[in-house]
């Protein structure tokens, strides 16, 4: 890419989504930044523009449709043009499948897929006219196998997978290079274990036991790997090498097989973390 590229990053206000606006500033790039967290938001634009980033902050609420049309239409305005789009907002809710609500489903796959929806929308478009370009979405590495007591996540991040698979293809298919990159990271220090924050009044009230918010809270510090690092690696692999899937931890892709193989003999996959713990 070149150094007047223009990125556009969602969910962009800390954990991987930070990490990948960081690491597309030091590539040269400007960066719009998006999130529902306002407060936060600004605080990321603070922090990048003291790394001499030339930076947009746009409070985006990827739920809804027409929130990403006027953060694509704010991007073109002060930019003129997009390079680098990163569909990486996501939401967890932990609880059994027959217990959440229909909100609680709802409101993880707002976020989870209709904001990837929102965005492909919004700006592959764009994208295809100029030619060139390339858009990463962020998944899960529960998207390639299970966990337990989360039913609307994994579910979401398996269908995420798919909606990039198809995108790819249907990009070829119309004779055009932009690239399409999926990342299933597995866990990373971020604020996760807080979405439940920042959930829309639409959906509803909430709550999960604090006991398990704390559990969550600390599995993340405790084993979430640094999310400038992975963004570093993930960019790497996503816009030099053109890999169109990416697995942060190389055992993730053992687990692919495992997954696969067990379905294929008529079992049940087994899960990769104990219900205790959270993800991403």
């Amino acid at each position: 890419m070149v150094d007047s590229a223009v990125a556009v990053v969602t969910g962009a206000a800390g954990g991987l989504g930070y990490g990948l606006a960081a690491s597309l500033v030091s590539r040269g790039m400007s960066v719009v930044i998006a999130d529902i967290d306002g407060d936060a938001l600004a605080s990321a634009e603070e922090r990048l523009r003291a790394e001499g980033a030339d930076v947009l902050a746009v409070r985006t609420d990827v739920t809804k449709a027409e929130s990403v049309m006027e953060l694509s239409a704010r991007t073109f305005d002060r930019f003129g043009r997009v390079d680098v789009v990163c569909l990486n907002a996501g939401v967890s809710m932990r609880g059994r499948a027959w217990e959440l609500s229909i909100s609680d489903w709802r409101w993880v796959y707002d976020v989870n897929v209709f904001g990837v929806v929102h965005g492909i929308r919004a700006f592959v478009p764009a994208l295809l006219e100029a030619g060139t370009g390339h858009v990463l979405i962020t998944a899960s590495n529960s998207a390639v196998t299970t966990l337990a007591a989360l039913a609307p996540y994994v579910s979401s991040k398996h269908a995420v997978v798919a909606v990039a698979e198809t995108l790819q293809h249907d990009v070829r298919e119309v004779g055009s290079d932009v690239g399409v990159s999926v990342v299933l990271p597995g866990a990373i220090r971020s604020g996760m274990a807080d979405a439940l924050r920042h959930r829309p009044a639409d959906y509803g009230s909430a709550s999960i036991p604090e006991d398990v918010t704390r559990a969550s809270r600390a599995f993340l510090d405790r084993f979430g790997a640094d999310p400038r690092a992975m963004a570093d690696d993930v960019l790497r692999h996503a816009l030099d090498e053109r890999r169109f899937c990416i697995f942060t931890d190389p055992a993730d892709a053992a687990m692919l097989v495992t997954h696969t193989e067990a379905l294929r003999d008529g079992e049940l996959p087994p899960v990769i973390a104990p219900v205790s713990q959270e993800v991403k």
